[in-house]
């Protein structure tokens, strides 16, 4: 059963009508029935099972026949501070990281970083990215949607890990002695990670250090060097196994 995100007003009644975008693609991509049952999503508390009862030009009406409750929520919130890297590996990691369960995903001009924050398209590139989070979240049948925020230069995400909440990890690969596994064993009862990743070129000392002294703890990932791009798919694997949110024994 395929699960699509919806404004909760349009599952606050249990008859519904779908229109726009939504209609479009259940009707006209996959070509749905009379009789088909989806899951319409508020991303806020409540997941209903509809059927479909109706199809006419340019709407399709539709009877909830189940409500229910989150099942899949997390024990704790993975925010992604990503420095931005080349191309089109942004969209990689917002969309892989989705599907395994990210909260936020925070793009960050680190000093490393080749790509320039540039604010007049900064904006466009944020509601791409915003769209890709949320076809990966109805693929991967998450609750809710992660937010993709705009990006932030590193002064701007200085000032920010002043205030942040929850256990702050900085994934550096000169770190020698804590991995990610030894720190998540030690705060055991945190609500909130944030993840803290280098761009291409990864972390340089001086920022290893910066990010320290306002209370990040350093981490490494082994002895692999990995990839921008692959070093937050791995550590979020890792942290949701080590917490059984991928539902591995």
């Amino acid at each position: 059963m395929r699960r699509f995100f919806v404004e909760p007003e349009l599952i606050s009644n249990d008859e519904i009508a779908i229109i726009g975008e939504l209609e479009h693609y259940l009707s006209d991509v996959l070509r749905l029935k009379i009789g088909a049952l989806i899951e319409l999503s508020d991303g806020e508390k409540e997941i209903c099972t509809v059927k479909l009862t109706e199809f006419a030009a340019g709407v399709i009406k539709g009877e909830i026949s189940e409500r229910r409750a989150f099942s899949m929520k997390s024990k704790v919130e993975i925010y992604l501070y990503q420095g931005l890297p080349k191309g089109d590996k942004l969209e990689f990691i917002v969309q892989k990281c989705t599907e395994l369960g990210v909260s936020g995903i925070i793009p960050i001009e680190m000093p490393r970083s080749v790509v320039r924050i540039i604010k007049d398209k900064s904006a466009k590139k944020t509601v791409r990215l915003q769209k890709i989070a949320t076809e990966a979240a109805q693929q991967s049948k998450q609750d809710v949607v992660p937010q993709i925020s705009e990006p932030l230069s590193w002064q701007e995400f200085l000032r920010e890990t002043e205030s942040l909440a929850g256990l702050t990890l900085v994934l550096w690969e000169d770190e020698k002695f804590c991995g990610l596994k030894d720190a998540l064993a030690n705060y055991a009862e945190v609500g909130r990670i944030n993840l803290i990743i280098g761009p291409e070129g990864g972390l340089g000392a001086e920022e290893a250090e910066e990010l320290k002294k306002r209370g990040a703890i350093s981490v490494s990932l082994g002895r692999k060097i990995l990839r921008t791009e692959t070093a937050p798919i791995a550590a979020l694997a890792m942290i949701g196994y080590h917490y059984g949110d991928l539902g591995v024994i």
